[in-house]
């Protein structure tokens, strides 16, 4: 920005709260669970194709919430060497229609203004003072490694959409606590998730004990030793698109704490994406009916000097053709505003700017996109109580600023009332 104001320094300051993601209760390092914003409402689960998705990001540890360390050998190299993990907010924890913890091990295509790339759910960003892991939008926090990749995670939006985990070799269990009638496991190295899963011991006319979810992770408990007098175990898994496999390998009774045993099965995917990868276009929209954008991602507006000191936000009279317009009522000489979106985007990807504005007395004013203080070849436009269409060919303004993350108006007359309507880039 051209200028840090104390409303501009305040939203700086939210967004650094914001960079230390969710308290995820052990799972990573925390910001205490300080949050901005948060929506309420009945969860939408994400579709099938591509969805908008609100990113945040923090420090994973190797163990989150999921019971299935990071730098697990078995897990795919994006994984263990990357670290491209997130934590999925918890109303959408149960993957696709299941119960809680089924995101466990799923994977995700995540597309943002910078790159895609495909993460693994490997812990939980809990609702209990987490607001954005709240409310109805789809969330992600991202570790620092996935944030890194993809160049957001700072209270930032992308699309995303769940994909096959690109694994290799099969289905393994890993063990994370076991007694002579209790064992309680993890499932890695899935290619899709799992809803339901048994255990049965080897021994003749042994019966199936099912699996039910604890946490992140699964259990057995049964009143009888699990093997039953047998040589160990194998494991019945439907996966959450209606296929079923039996493990071939046995897993000894007694099984070391963290030890992994292949169980010579894969899961298919029955139900394959459709379409291309995601793209995430930023919402051109800045101001319609409101401020365009996601919950806690929207555009917003940054007013100095006059601007600032005067009323500015939206009302509901004087407007062009919505319900709502935007107000900056004292526009003095030399004061302004910056209309702006958190994200920074390529210039290519808006063709134009087109606005509708008008003001209390004839005047002039100076539009034209911005970036974080840098402008665009500066144009001057003619307002008065009349609404008048203003434009701008954004490649033939700004050739020499490779990205945009903002609109710059200012007033180098007199001091004037400005009323903006339909405001937006275009592609």
């Amino acid at each position: 920005m051209a200028r840090v104001t104390t409303r501009a320094a305040r939203w700086i300051f939210i967004a650094l709260i914001s960079l230390a993601g969710c308290d995820d209760g052990g799972g990573g390092d925390t910001d205490g669970g300080v949050r901005p914003g948060g929506d309420a409402g009945t969860p939408e689960p994400p579709g099938p194709g591509c969805n908008s998705v609100r990113l945040t990001r923090y420090a994973a540890n190797d163990n989150g919430w999921c019971e299935m360390p990071r730098s697990l050998p078995i897990l795919p190299a994006f994984v263990r060497d990357e670290g491209l993990t997130a934590a999925i907010a918890e109303p959408f924890n149960n993957g696709d229609g299941g119960e809680p913890g089924e995101a466990c091990g799923e994977c995700w295509e995540v597309d943002t203004i910078a790159g895609t790339r495909t993460v693994m759910i490997t812990d939980l960003c809990p609702n209990d003072g987490n607001p954005l892991c709240q409310g109805a939008h789809f969330h992600l926090d991202v570790s620092e490694e996935a944030s890194a990749a993809l160049n957001a995670g700072f209270l930032d939006e992308g699309q995303a959409r769940r994909v096959p985990c690109p694994v290799d070799g099969n289905l393994h269990v890993l063990i994370n606590d076991e007694n002579v009638s209790y064992l309680r496991l993890q499932f890695v190295n899935h290619r899709v998730p799992i809803r339901s899963a048994s255990i049965r011991s080897t021994a003749a006319g042994s019966p199936e004990v099912a699996l039910r979810r604890s946490g992140g992770a699964w259990e057995a408990v049964d009143d009888t030793p699990l093997d039953r007098g047998g040589d160990g175990v194998t494991f019945t898994i439907t996966s959450a698109q209606g296929q079923t496999v039996e493990s071939t390998v046995v897993v000894p009774t007694h099984p070391p704490r963290g030890s992994t045993f292949d169980l010579g099965v894969q899961l298919d995917d029955l139900d394959p994406p459709t379409g291309g990868s995601c793209e995430f276009v930023p919402p051109g929209e800045i101001f319609d009916d409101g401020f365009g954008g996601i919950e806690d991602v929207r555009w917003q507006i940054d007013p100095w000097g006059e601007a600032e000191m005067g009323f500015f936000g939206p009302v509901t009279d004087g407007c062009f053709d919505d319900d709502q317009c935007l107000r900056i009522e004292t526009l003095g000489q030399y004061s302004g505003l910056h209309l702006y979106y958190r994200q920074a985007f390529p210039t290519e990807t808006f063709s134009r700017v087109v606005l509708q504005a008008r003001a209390s007395a004839p005047g002039r004013i100076v539009v034209v996109p911005s970036h974080e203080g840098a402008r665009c070849a500066q144009q001057m436009f003619d307002v008065g109580p009349d609404y008048a269409e203003i434009s701008i060919d954004v490649a033939a303004a700004c050739g020499g600023l490779p990205m945009l993350n903002a609109l710059t108006i200012d007033n180098p007359g007199d001091t004037i009332a400005l009323t903006l309507d339909d405001v937006r880039y275009e592609r």
